[in-house]
């Protein structure tokens, strides 16, 4: 349970740390917020798998890239946080 809690807490903090990720990220949020907001699944699909990932694939293959094995490491936080910050602002957006 303390190394899920260590590396939750490494995933929200250190990894989504840089400039260039933080940019990506931002630019992500703006498609999907815009998307989520016009009802548009296009563009939610847009922020959250293209810039999102794009964000993501920065982190592994420039900044993390000396350990293969972390960036692997971090693929189910990434899919259990996403999904869940998914479904509250879909909820939140009354998609369903």
């Amino acid at each position: 349970m303390s190394k899920f809690l260590e590396d939750s807490k490494f995933f929200w903090t250190e990894y989504h740390s840089g400039t260039i990720n933080v940019i990506l990220h931002l630019v992500s949020f703006s498609f999907l917020f815009y998307g989520l907001t016009v009802k548009s699944v296009a563009l939610v699909l847009t922020g959250l798998f293209l810039f999102d990932e794009m964000g993501h694939a920065y982190n592994y293959f420039f900044v993390h890239n000396r350990d293969p094995e972390f960036g692997l490491r971090m693929i189910p936080y990434q899919l259990l946080y996403g999904s869940l910050c998914m479904a509250v602002a879909l909820k939140l957006f009354r998609w369903f």
